[in-house]
C-alpha cells in the first residue's frame, strides 16, 4: 500500500492507495490561518500533528500497517525557522501574507523585474518568500540567528519524517531566490537579502527517495518499518501529476483559482519552471479570479443562489451572451461590459462562464496549445461551463473522475510510478 499527504493552506488529506490507485480510506482535517497585526501565519506543528492523526487514521481503519512508501504534496511557499532540534522558533508566515511589500519594491528597484523574473521564473511580488525573509532578517535578527533551517512546508514535513530538510524544485521555484537554469539557491539574490545559503534546505527532484521513515514516526502512526519516504512537490504540480499530465495535454485545476499546466522542454510561465523528471517540465499559468468570481456573482447579484441554479439559468443563454463580456483582471478584478435593458440575469452567468473560458483558451496558447485538457475541480462539475470551455478552447475536454488529484499525484510519487492517474469520468467535444 501507499500514502499520499495532500497538505494545503487550510486542511490536511490522506490517503492510502492500493497499487491500482483504488483509495482505500482517506482522513481530511482542516486547520485555521493565524491573523494578527495585519499578518498572516500558521502552527507549523499543527501540520505535523495532522499529518501524524491522519497517517495513524488510515492505518488504523484500514487495518493494514505494511505501507511501502510516503509522499507529500504541498502548498509551497510559506516558510518556518526551524532550530538544530527541528523545533519551530515562530509561526510558518503565510505565502498569504503581505507584510514585505516595501521589500518587493527595494527588489525591483535593486535589480529590476526583468532580471529577477529571468533568474527565479517568479514576478517580483510580496507574495514570494524572498520579500519575507528580507523582512525577517530586519524584524527578527535574534530568532534568524538562532534558526538553523527556515523551512518551507514540503522540507519540514521530510525532517519531521526522516530527519532530512529536503525540499524539491518546485517547491524551491516558489521562492523567488531559486536559479532556475543553475538549479541552486542565487547568490546575488542571497548577498542583498543577508540570508546565509546554509539556513536553506538541500533541493532535489520529486521522486526521489528521501529517506526510510524514523523508527519513533513509524511506531507512533502504527506503520510498520522500512516505509521509505519520496521526495514529494508544490501541490499543483502533484495535481497535475494525479490528473495524468502528459505530451499534447494540458490540466485544468478549475476551482476558485485555476491552474493550467503542460509538460514543456523549457518552462513556461509565471508559476513552475522545474522538472519532475530528466526530460520534461511542468509549466503553468494560474488565474485568480475563475471560481472566485462565480461566488461573488452569487453573492452580490444573484441573492446567494447555488452553483446549481446559476448553471440552470446559464443554459438559458447562448454564445456571445448576448452582447454581454466578462473579463478578469489580477489588479483590477474584473469588469462585465455590454449590459443593456434586454440582459438577463442568464446572460450575466453565461458571459462569466465564457470569460473565464477565454482566459483559460489564451493560457492554453502560452503554454503552447494542447490536443485535450484533462479538467478537475469545482468548476469541473458544471456542465455548462465545461461545453463553453470545449467549445471555446475548440479541444475536447475531459472531466476526471476525481478532484483528489493532489493526494493521487502523491500517491503516484510513493508508489514510484506504479498507481496510474486519474480516470475520466465524461468526454464533452468541441
Amino acid at each position: 500500500m501507499y500514502i499520499g499527504i495532500d497538505l494545503g493552506t487550510t486542511g490536511c488529506k490522506t490517503v492510502m492507495f492500493d497499487k491500482n490507485g483504488k483509495a482505500l480510506c482517506e482522513y481530511n482535517r482542516e486547520y485555521e490561518l493565524i491573523f494578527k497585526d495585519g499578518f498572516v501565519e500558521q502552527d507549523a506543528n499543527e501540520w505535523w500533528s495532522l499529518i501524524c492523526d491522519g497517517l495513524r487514521q488510515v492505518v488504523s481503519k484500514t487495518g493494514i500497517s505494511g505501507v511501502k512508501g510516503i509522499s507529500v504534496s504541498t502548498q509551497s511557499i510559506s516558510f518556518v525557522p526551524v532550530d538544530k532540534n527541528g523545533e519551530t522558533l515562530y509561526n510558518a508566515i503565510s505565502w498569504l501574507d503581505m507584510r514585505a511589500e516595501s521589500y518587493a519594491i527595494r527588489l525591483r528597484d535593486t535589480f529590476g523585474e526583468k532580471k529577477i523574473y529571468d533568474i527565479t521564473g517568479k514576478p517580483c511580488l510580496p507574495d514570494y518568500s524572498l520579500p519575507k525573509l528580507c523582512w525577517f532578517y530586519d524584524n527578527c535578527r535574534e530568532i534568524y540567528d538562532k534558526t538553523y533551517k527556515f523551512l518551507f512546508p514540503l522540507d519540514f514535513v521530510n525532517l519531521k519524517m526522516c530527519g532530512k530538510p529536503v525540499t524539491d524544485y518546485t517547491v524551491a521555484g516558489g521562492s523567488m531566490l531559486y536559479d532556475i537554469h543553475n538549479k541552486c539557491w542565487d547568490k546575488e539574490l542571497l548577498a542583498f537579502s543577508h540570508i546565509d545559503p546554509d539556513k536553506l534546505p538541500e533541493v532535489g527532484c520529486m521522486g526521489e527517495v528521501v529517506g526510510e521513515l524514523l523508527p519513533q514516526v513509524a511506531s507512533r502512526c502504527g506503520i510498520d518499518p522500512g516505509c521509505i519516504v519520496y521526495l514529494g512537490g508544490q501541490d499543483q504540480k502533484l495535481a497535475a501529476i494525479g490528473a495524468g499530465i502528459k505530451d499534447n495535454v494540458c490540466t485544468v485545476s478549475f476551482g476558485t483559482a485555476t491552474a493550467i499546466s503542460k509538460l514543456s522542454e523549457e518552462g513556461i510561465g509565471d508559476a513552475c519552471l522545474f522538472r519532475f523528471d530528466d526530460k520534461s517540465y511542468i509549466s503553468e499559468i494560474a488565474l485568480m479570479t475563475t471560481g472566485a468570481s462565480l461566488r461573488w456573482l452569487s453573492r452580490n447579484l444573484f441573492g446567494g443562489k447555488s452553483y446549481k441554479e446559476m448553471d440552470l439559468l446559464a443554459e438559458e443563454s447562448e454564445p456571445g451572451a448576448n452582447g454581454v463580456t466578462f473579463k478578469s483582471d489580477l489588479h483590477s478584478g474584473g469588469t462585465i461590459s455590454g449590459i443593456t435593458l434586454s440582459t438577463t440575469q442568464a446572460d450575466v452567468i453565461y458571459a462569466l462562464y465564457e470569460g473565464v473560458s477565454r482566459d483559460i483558451a489564451d493560457a492554453v496558447d502560452s503554454l503552447g496549445g494542447a490536443e485535450c485538457l484533462k479538467v478537475f475541480g469545482g468548476g469541473s462539475k458544471s456542465d455548462i461551463w465545461c461545453r463553453i470551455l470545449a467549445r471555446v478552447c475548440g479541444i475536447p475536454v475531459e472531466i476526471l473522475d476525481t478532484s483528489e488529484t493532489g493526494s493521487l499525484g502523491a500517491g503516484i510519487l510513493a508508489s514510484s510510478g506504479k498507481i496510474p492517474p486519474a480516470g475520466c469520468r465524461k468526454i464533452i467535444n468541441p
